[in-house]
C-alpha cells in the first residue's frame, strides 16, 4: 500500500467454489448490526460492466464519455472508463474513490499481492479434489483462517469455522479492537435489532450431543451427526445415457453400414465382444458392450433389417457415462449438520446406504401461561380465550421433527408455575412458553424465573413480536415469547426457529429470502424491523410477486393463516408504494 487508508483494510482470499461470496453475504449483515459502516473493494478478472446496452448512460459512453456519473435518490455510482492497454488500478488508488467518513471497515476481495491483512477461506474437500496449495503459510498477510474443517497449522494463526460467520465476526471485532463483550445494543431505545438478538442467543449455544443410528425410511428431516462418503462408484459400470446404437468410433470415418449383431438392456448386459463394423441396439442404462466406445440415438440412425446408417457428425464417447462420473468412491456425499430431504435419501439408497447416524431428536417442552386461557372442549367464561398459541407452536415444532412434550396450560399460580418450570426443565433441552414476558407485567413469571434460572427479557426491534425472555433453567435453554399469538409466531420463526436449528446440529441456519415485486402499498412506520404478512402469487404475466394479507395488526391470527411469506421490511424504512422490490421470506423457507 503506497499510502495508509484511514479505515481498517481486510481483504478475504479463497479459491472459486469456496464460497467467499455466500460468506461476505451473511457477514455484512451481523457487522452492521454490530453499528459499522462497511465498504467492500472487489477485483476482477473480467471485462466488468455494471451497465446495461440500451440505457442512456451505456450509450454515452459508447460514444466517447470518459466519466459517466449516474445519482439517484437512492444511489449514485461513477464509472470511470481506462485506456487500451493501461494498467489495471491498484487498491491505492480505488481507495481513493471511498469517503473514510462512510464507513469504519473495507473488505476487500482480490488483490491477493496487496499487503493487506486477510483471511483465507478453505473448504478441505476442494483442495484435496483440485490439488490446490493454500496461500497459508507462505502469505505472511493471512491473519486467520476460516475452514470447513480442522487443519494442522505451520505457524500459530486463528481456525475459524466456515460454516459459523457469527464466530468469524467475533474474530474480525477483535482484530479492530472493538468490544466483543458488549451487551448493551448501540442505540438509546432500549431495543436491540433481530440480528442481534439471534447473534447473541447463537454465542451462547452448543449443538446437543447424542447421536442414534436409524434406517433410510426414518431419518427424513434428521440431521446427519456424521458425513457421509461413497462405498462405491456411481455408475459402477460404463453404460448408456440415451436409447440408440452402441458402436466403435472409427466406424464413424468408413460411411459404411454397419450390423447390428444384439441388444444390450438395463440390466440384461449384450454378451461377446463387438467387432469393427458391428453395432448393438442398446437401451439407457445398460450397460456398454465391450469394443464400444459411443453411443449414437436412434433418432440419427436408419435401420433396415441388421443394417445401420449413421446420419451426422458424432465424437467418439458420445451418450456414455463412465464409472464414477457421478460419485465416485471414497468421495464425500453428504455433510454432517445437513437435514436430510427426499432427494438425499434417494441419493443415499442409490449407493447402497441402509442406515446413517444422525443426532438424537431435540427434546422441548411447552406450555402456555394465563388464567384468561381455555382449553379446547371448555365453555369460555367472562373475558377468556381459547389457548390459540399451543396449538400454533404445536404445528411450528412438529416441522422440526423435535421430540414436544405439551405441558398444557399454566395457570396464574406461583406453586403450579414453579412446578411447571422445573418439570419442563427436568425432561428436556429448551423450555418455550407463551405469555408474561412482557415489560411491566404484575405476574409471577418473572419472577419464578429469576428464582429458579439465568433469564434475560429483552426488547427487539421488531414487529410485531417486540418482547422475549431468553435464558437457562438448569441446563436447558429457556425461550418466552409474547402472549399475542401473531406475535409469538414471528418471534419463533425469526429468533426460535433457528437457533433450535443450530441446537439440532445443523449446518446451516439462515432462512432464505427472495427480492420480489409488491403489488400492494405497505404501510410502516420507521423504527422497527417489520415482518408484514404477505401472500406469494403469480400475476396475469405470470411474473412472481408479493401482496399483503390487508390489516396487519398483531392480533389479526387470520393474516397468519392466509400468508405464505413474511414481507421483511427494515427498521429504517418507511411507507412501501406499490412496485417497489422488497425482500420476501417464504414460509416454507423457514
Amino acid at each position: 500500500m503506497d499510502k495508509p487508508f484511514a479505515r481498517p483494510l481486510l481483504g478475504f482470499a479463497a479459491y472459486s467454489g469456496t464460497g467467499k461470496t455466500t460468506l461476505l453475504e451473511k457477514l455484512l449483515p451481523l457487522l452492521r448490526a454490530q453499528g459499522l459502516q462497511v465498504s467492500y473493494i472487489k477485483h476482477s478478472h473480467h471485462k466488468v460492466d455494471i451497465d446495461k446496452p440500451g440505457k442512456d448512460s451505456y450509450r454515452l459512453r459508447q460514444a466517447g464519455a470518459s466519466q459517466v456519473l449516474l445519482a439517484s435518490a437512492k444511489r449514485w455510482a461513477l464509472m470511470q472508463e481506462t485506456t487500451e492497454g493501461s494498467d489495471e488500478p491498484r487498491l491505492a488508488e480505488l481507495l481513493q474513490q471511498l469517503d473514510p467518513s462512510q464507513c469504519d471497515l473495507v473488505l476487500v476481495e482480490g488483490f491477493k499481492h496487496e499487503s493487506i491483512p486477510r483471511i483465507e477461506c478453505q473448504r478441505q474437500t476442494l483442495m484435496q479434489q483440485h490439488g490446490r496449495p493454500a496461500f497459508y503459510p507462505d502469505d505472511q498477510h493471512v491473519i486467520a483462517l476460516a475452514t470447513d474443517s480442522p487443519i494442522q497449522t505451520q505457524r500459530p494463526i486463528p481456525c475459524l469455522d466456515l460454516n459459523q460467520p457469527p464466530e468469524i465476526v467475533q474474530f474480525i471485532l477483535r482484530w479492530m479492537g472493538r468490544d466483543t463483550t458488549r451487551k448493551e445494543p448501540m442505540n438509546n431505545d432500549g431495543l436491540i435489532s433481530v440480528a442481534e438478538a439471534q447473534q447473541r442467543i447463537r454465542d451462547s449455544l452448543e449443538a446437543i450431543s447424542g447421536f442414534e443410528r436409524c434406517s433410510l425410511q426414518d431419518a427424513y428431516g434428521r440431521v446427519l451427526a456424521e458425513a457421509v462418503t461413497s462405498p462405491i462408484n456411481v455408475p459402477g459400470y460404463v453404460n448408456s445415457a440415451m436409447d440408440g446404437y452402441a458402436i466403435n468410433a472409427d466406424d464413424l470415418a468408413k460411411q459404411t453400414a454397419l450390423t447390428v449383431v444384439g441388444q444390450a438392456l438395463a440390466g440384461v448386459p449384450f454378451e461377446g465382444e463387438v467387432k469393427p463394423g458391428q453395432a448393438v441396439r442398446i437401451m439407457t442404462g445398460a450397460m456398454l458392450p465391450t469394443g464400444c466406445d459411443t453411443v449414437v440415438m436412434q433418432e440419427q440412425t436408419m435401420r433396415e433389417g441388421d443394417s445401420l446408417q449413421i446420419q451426422g457428425e458424432h465424437r467418439m464417447g458420445a451418450n456414455v457415462r463412465q464409472i464414477g462420473e457421478d460419485i465416485a468412491a471414497n468421495s464425500p456425499v453428504l455433510p454432517a449438520g445437513r437435514r436430510l430431504q427426499a432427494a438425499d435419501l434417494g441419493l443415499l439408497a442409490s449407493l447402497g446406504i441402509a442406515e446413517v447416524a444422525v443426532r438424537r431428536r431435540l427434546r422441548v417442552a411447552s406450555f402456555s401461561t394465563g388464567d384468561e386461557l381455555c382449553s379446547l372442549g371448555q365453555a369460555l367464561g367472562p373475558g377468556q380465550i381459547y389457548d390459540s398459541n399451543r396449538y400454533a407452536l404445536y404445528g411450528l415444532l412438529r416441522e422440526m421433527d423435535v421430540e414436544h412434550h405439551d405441558m398444557g396450560v399454566i395457570r396464574d399460580d406461583p406453586t403450579a408455575i414453579r412446578e411447571a418450570f422445573k418439570g419442563a426443565a427436568a425432561i428436556a433441552d429448551v423450555v418455550i412458553t407463551s405469555g408474561g414476558v412482557s415489560v411491566g407485567d404484575a405476574d409471577y413469571v418473572k419472577q419464578i424465573l429469576d428464582e429458579l434460572g439465568e433469564i434475560g427479557f429483552w426488547r427487539i426491534r421488531m414487529k410485531p413480536g417486540k418482547p422475549l425472555a431468553f435464558g437457562r433453567l438448569g441446563q436447558a435453554l429457556f425461550f418466552g415469547l409474547p402472549g399475542n399469538p401473531v406475535s409469538s409466531m414471528a418471534t419463533f420463526q425469526q429468533i426460535v426457529k433457528p437457533s433450535l436449528r443450530h441446537l439440532q446440529g445443523e449446518i446451516d441456519t439462515t432462512a432464505s429470502s427472495l427480492k420480489l415485486r409488491t403489488v400492494s402499498r405497505l404501510k410502516k412506520r420507521p423504527g422497527r424491523a417489520d415482518y408484514q404478512r404477505g401472500i406469494l402469487e403469480n400475476d396475469a404475466e405470470g411474473e412472481l410477486v408479493v401482496r399483503s394479507t390487508g390489516p396487519q395488526g398483531s392480533h389479526i391470527l387470520s393474516s397468519m393463516s392466509q400468508a405464505n411469506c413474511f414481507i421483511v421490511l427494515p427498521a429504517e424504512c418507511g411507507d412501501v408504494e406499490e412496485g417497489a422490490i422488497v425482500e420476501v421470506q417464504p414460509f416454507s423457507m423457514l
